[in-house]
């Protein structure tokens, strides 16, 4: 694909105009789109300026395969390009060692945050979630709210209330379908205390809990993932944007490059898989 192709698919998938990108990025709309017709191509300085507008990375933007890939790939490519998602050896709080690691913190740019708002808005969209209200418990998660919030409005004109832990003793959240937005888990303590938190401050817990990722993983003490063992237990129901087997798959078709690891991510992952 050439690149004003993948400008043009870049674009069209932000649902903006020639012209709104132009000025984004301090061109003209005929230059837009003279590229997007192959008539000339970005000047060199700029092609940072686009990757950096539309939340990827150079190589992504030279080998761009958004047209071929469903949301949880896309989202998949995006946490290995932005360091939220690596392969090696790590030691897990659990003790186990694993072949790949879920770091959210890496998500410090507008474009990052921005970009995981869209992939947790699709979720919700995907999964058929009534998004009344979206609540975020730790301070990292108060801009991941509030830009699904944005973009749940921007893209599907779904009006959500949302709130965090300090302003959760408002009565009127109490009319509204609550929706947690969290990052990943593997044992699920961290979601527990938080649905707890939740309750004892609103009377009730939230219908539905969105997380970026589920390892899939089972405890020492039971056979069951740590996602059904809460569901069960807190009545919620839990939806990932993606879980370890789509990982594995996404290695396994060459969506992404983890080499070595393959092997170990694919024995980990059966090892380790709860019902």
């Amino acid at each position: 694909m050439l690149i004003g192709e993948k400008i043009r698919l870049l674009r069209k998938n932000k649902r903006i105009t020639q012209t709104e990108l132009a000025e984004a990025l301090s061109v003209s709309p005929q230059s837009v789109s003279k590229w997007e017709t192959h008539l000339s191509l970005p000047d060199i300085s700029v092609l940072p300026v686009i990757a950096r507008y539309f939340g990827i990375t150079m190589d992504e933007l030279f080998g761009y395969r958004l047209n071929a890939l469903n949301y949880k790939e896309r989202f998949i490519c995006f946490m290995v390009n932005h360091g939220m998602l690596r392969f090696g050896d790590f030691t897990l709080k659990s003790g186990r060692q694993s072949p790949y690691l879920i770091h959210s913190g890496y998500n410090r740019t507008g474009s990052q945050i921005s970009k995981l708002g869209e992939f947790y808005a699709e979720c919700i969209r995907d999964r058929g979630i009534e998004a009344n209200c979206l609540i975020g418990i730790s301070e990292r998660e108060i801009p991941l709210v509030i830009a699904t919030s944005m973009t749940l409005f921007n893209r599907y004109g779904i009006d959500s209330s949302h709130c965090v832990d300090y302003d959760m003793d408002d009565e009127a959240l109490l009319s509204h379908e609550m929706t947690l937005i969290t990052d990943a888990f593997t044992s699920g303590a961290t979601i527990c205390s938080a649905l707890e938190r939740i309750r004892a401050k609103l009377g009730k817990y939230p219908s539905h809990i969105v997380v970026c990722v589920d390892r899939m993983e089972r405890s020492e003490k039971s056979s069951f993932s740590a996602k059904r063992e809460i569901e069960n237990r807190y009545g919620v129901q839990i939806h990932p944007i993606v879980n370890a087997e789509d990982i594995v798959k996404a290695a396994e078709s060459g969506v992404i490059t983890v080499g070595e690891h393959l092997k170990d991510l694919k024995n980990y992952v059966q090892r380790y898989r709860g019902n």
